[in-house]
């Protein structure tokens, strides 16, 4: 079961970096790559499934110190995941002028 759980683990962490870079890292290096503005086409990562493969992982790897650290970090990196997305949501409400609210009442 703890050979699953690792594989799950490093999985997850597979997909956290790959959401962070296709977050944060993939425009600024096709821009420093010499790719123009109008040319970039943009991807999607993969929701909550990295941060959650992480967590279930680290159910039993928890005891090692350096997993559990590895393991946060990851998670709080992971754009896909359901924090992101709950913290976007906050922001746009936060952020939200009286004209938005004026022009979704009917």
């Amino acid at each position: 079961m703890s050979i699953f759980l690792a594989t799950l683990f490093w999985l997850g962490a597979l997909i956290c970096v790959l959401n962070f870079y296709l977050s944060f890292l993939r425009y600024p290096i096709f821009l420093w790559r010499g790719g123009r503005k109008s040319e970039y086409q943009g991807t999607s990562g993969a929701p909550c499934i990295g941060s959650l493969f992480v967590l279930v992982g680290m159910s039993s790897l928890h005891e090692t110190r350096w997993i559990l650290i590895a393991g946060l970090v990851l998670i709080l990196i992971d754009t896909g995941g359901l924090h992101w997305f709950l913290g976007s949501m906050l922001y746009q409400w936060i952020t939200r002028t009286d004209e938005d609210v004026q022009r979704k009442t009917p």
